[in-house]
């Protein structure tokens, strides 16, 4: 397993946003891909693996300041 080395990095608000955003809009696309997915019996698993980290990513950014 490789160690990632977490990094700081300044934003401004619009930056925050415009990336919060992104991720949001990410989101709405692989949960509608989730569904359909579903809907066709097929394997989800890398697209919910997707998604955590999506959320996690979404999450982290909503501590910035």
């Amino acid at each position: 397993m490789k160690t990632i080395e977490m990094k700081t990095v300044k934003l401004s608000d619009k930056e925050l946003a415009t990336l919060k955003s992104a991720i949001w809009g990410q989101l709405q696309n692989i949960n509608r891909d989730i569904r359909i997915a579903s809907e066709a019996g097929k394997d989800t698993s890398i697209l919910l693996e997707i998604k955590r980290d999506l959320e996690q990513a979404f999450e982290a950014l909503s501590f910035a300041n």
